[in-house]
């Protein structure tokens, strides 16, 4: 899912938020305006609020593309209810460094791919971007496409880089990942339908 201007003005149209509330008639269903402004204190960043929204996905790995800072994401206090899976309990990241920024870190995060696939066997793995892997404009979709064709296992990129919005845009960010990449894409098993 690219970000693009119409996206962010999509999901932002928000009729009952409390900017629109006095509003009536075509004025009501307008993008909310009240954006971030960038080094603003708002309660959280948007990645901070896609990783709420993702990590009680149990079965899944959780990667972040970014520098190590973004994965303190407190993460040993997302809870989730799980008496299965506990793998969305380890944090990982590619660690970006200043050479990655200059250079890029698309084969880095292709290797973490990979090396997670290797290791653990997620059900899924769901790749975070960062302000810097935002900035410095990397391809996270087609990492993610490259990389899950060559390990034949779902990896989603989360594109929720802090700067463009607040948590709860992050919330809905995670949400339109999940509805373009995992909704759908795959028939439940025999077993499951019975179950339902």
């Amino acid at each position: 899912m690219k970000i693009n201007q119409s996206k962010i003005n999509e999901l932002l149209t928000q009729p009952g938020c409390e900017h629109n509330k006095n509003k009536h008639g075509d004025k009501k269903n307008k993008s909310c305006s009240q954006l971030p402004k960038p080094g603003a204190a708002q309660g959280g960043c948007a990645f901070d609020g896609a990783m709420i929204a993702l990590v009680p996905i149990t079965d899944a790995a959780h990667l972040v593309h970014g520098p190590i800072a973004c994965s303190g994401n407190s993460w040993g206090s997302r809870g989730s209810f799980s008496s299965g899976p506990m793998l969305y309990r380890t944090g990982f990241t590619t660690d970006m460094d200043e050479t990655d920024v200059i250079f890029g870190g698309g084969k880095k995060l292709y290797k973490a791919i990979l090396e997670i696939e290797k290791r653990y066997h997620p059900a899924a793995i769901f790749v975070y971007s960062t302000c810097v892997t935002a900035l410095i404009g990397e391809d996270l979709d087609a990492v993610c496409k490259t990389a899950g064709e060559k390990i034949n296992t779902p990896v989603i990129p989360v594109n929720a880089p802090g700067f463009i919005g607040s948590k709860n845009f992050g919330n809905r960010l995670a949400g339109e990942a999940l509805l373009d990449y995992v909704v759908g894409t795959r028939e439940p098993n025999h077993l499951q339908q019975h179950l339902l």
